[in-house]
């Protein structure tokens, strides 16, 4: 198959060697013309789960790199799932697969954003997917070098348009067998684990990142209060996803669905996985973690449970004291989740 990945970050260079030791077509697209000249000069240097150098040809026009495109792996942070969908709008065909990795909301904001600019028959017939969560564990040793410390066995996905997500996994089985069907979008975008998780570790050491302190993150940072404090904002984000109709994963069973060996406790799911174990956690304020994991993660489950009638009190309080420590009113970004059709994509 052909395969375009979107974004030449950590995630993007990981999905790109492990395609390509598979055999598949695989080209990624980045913003960064120095980035996009380094790969095309230098290649990739994979070590872990997958090993060896790969040659990826690289681009940064989105309409030159997803023509021949069969799947397009959209490997960018939350924030830039919109602005990409409005790159490649007038660049898409029919038959093509979007699938967009942990998605966040990112499949819904596809939807909503092709269906603005195509004919609904167009945007029909381009199959919008996402994850609830990132495949690969991996960090990037150099610009042109990746190191992949895992691949997830099992992780959810589901279609934008429900009755194709059987079709998706099928198609994708071959490269992709760990995909397992979720319910629909809002599963998940909701179903997700890494915003209660990242979310409490931020709020607890925070002035870790802010000093560029070194520690693993599930390490000194992740003692037993914490892993109480994600317990309630997990059965926060619950009652939520209850509230939708929808049915909740616990994160404790959506942790024990990514790898073969589970825990009866998140304590130990956490600090006994040994992929886990050698995470580092961030060393700035420029991370994921708060510009991606609390916007687009935990904001979104707030606002749709004060538009449910659902308490959050936890939730609240990690949000509102982030933005308060940060200066950002957190409550005003991410995704526009009121307004989406959630009945039609539940």
């Amino acid at each position: 198959m052909k395969f375009t990945i979107i974004g030449g970050g950590n995630a993007g260079k990981a999905a790109a060697v492990y395609l390509k030791s598979l055999g598949q077509d695989a080209v990624l697209c980045c913003r960064d013309e120095k980035k996009a000249e380094q790969l095309n000069a230098c290649g990739i240097d994979a070590t872990g789960a997958v090993e060896g150098h790969f040659d990826i040809p690289a681009f940064t026009d989105p309409g030159e790199a997803v023509s021949e495109a069969e799947v397009i792996l959209v490997q960018t942070t939350a924030s830039g799932h919109a602005p990409v969908a409005k790159a490649l709008r007038s660049h898409l065909r029919s038959g093509q697969i979007i699938l967009i990795f942990n998605g966040l909301w990112g499949a819904a904001e596809f939807d909503s954003i092709l269906r603005e600019g195509m004919s609904a028959e167009a945007a029909d017939s381009i199959r919008i997917c996402e994850t609830n969560a990132q495949l690969f564990l991996c960090s990037s040793p150099s610009a042109a070098a990746v190191h992949i410390k895992s691949v997830k066995k099992g992780v959810a996905l589901a279609c934008t348009d429900k009755p194709k997500t059987g079709e998706v996994l099928q198609a994708l089985s071959p490269v992709f067998p760990q995909f397992t069907a979720g319910s629909s979008v809002i599963d998940t975008s909701l179903n997700g684990s890494n915003p209660v998780i990242h979310g409490p570790i931020s709020l607890f050491n925070i002035t870790r990142f802010e000093n560029g302190e070194d520690y693993t993150l599930f390490g000194t940072a992740l003692p037993a209060g914490t892993v109480k404090y994600i317990e309630q904002i997990d059965a926060e984000r619950c009652a939520v996803i209850r509230a939708l109709g929808v049915a909740p994963v616990s994160v404790l069973d959506i942790i024990n669905g990514f790898w073969p060996d589970k825990k009866s406790t998140l304590y130990s799911a956490l600090k006994e996985n040994p992929s886990y174990k050698v995470s580092k956690g961030p060393k700035t304020l420029e991370h994921r973690y708060l510009n991606e994991d609390i916007p687009y993660g935990l904001v979104p489950i707030v606002r749709l449970g004060r538009k449910l009638g659902v308490e959050t009190p936890y939730l609240d309080a990690l949000v509102r004291i982030l933005g308060y420590y940060l200066d950002r009113d957190y409550l005003t970004e991410g995704p526009d989740v009121e307004q989406m059709d959630l009945g039609r994509l539940a």
